[in-house]
């Protein structure tokens, strides 16, 4: 994550898994602000960002005994800080309050330059993985969401059953979690060498 070393940073972990709460104070002083940065980039949420980098350095904490045999600490930090920041994603995908605030933050009435290449980016990696959908698959989800058109609608224009139609959608928006998740991680792999 970092392309500059903290100082003795293989004497600090040893002393960190031992238990020294100074070398774990440096750590965690070296690392926070990049942390916050990579998991702010995906929340939009400076709440949620701090809650996070907490918890990463929490368990940074907890399983210090592993630490003496790291030998990329940043490497290392990066793994447990996407993983935490993914298990707590998918647990707010399902949380209509998080879309709210997500939707707020995307519609701002006059975003920031930041914004909008953030919303532009994020509208193109949607578009890039409708497009790669198989062409029922695209055509039923574009109707659905694109047009707003309902499921049996859909099943009258495309000549196929409303069930068809249910299928079909099933089967786009599991392809596009899968897609956006593996763009997710490429972005958050992205974001922390531009944070570094």
């Amino acid at each position: 994550m970092s392309t500059i070393v903290l100082p003795n940073e293989k004497e600090l972990l040893i002393r960190v898994a031992n238990g020294c709460e100074e070398s774990y104070k440096h750590l965690f002083t070296w690392y926070w602000n990049k942390i916050y940065a990579v998991a702010f980039q995906f929340t939009k949420s400076r709440e949620m960002s701090q809650d996070l980098t907490q918890d990463i350095f929490a368990r940074i904490w907890a399983r210090r005994d592993r630490l003496a045999d790291v030998k990329q600490f940043d490497s290392y930090l990066f793994i447990v800080a996407r993983n935490l920041i993914l298990d707590r994603l998918r647990e707010k995908s399902s949380d209509p309050a998080y879309h709210i605030q997500l939707a707020d933050y995307f519609s701002d009435a006059s975003p920031l330059p930041s914004r909008r290449v953030e919303l532009k980016e994020m509208e193109a990696i949607i578009h890039a993985g409708v497009h790669r959908l198989p062409g029922q698959q695209r055509l039923a989800f574009y109707l659905s969401r694109y047009q707003g058109l309902r499921q049996e609608e859909i099943a009258l224009q495309m000549g196929i059953t409303k069930q068809s139609v249910k299928s079909h959608l099933v089967r786009a928006l599991s392809s596009l979690r899968k897609y956006l998740l593996a763009r997710t991680m490429s972005l958050l792999c992205l974001v922390v060498w531009i944070v570094s």
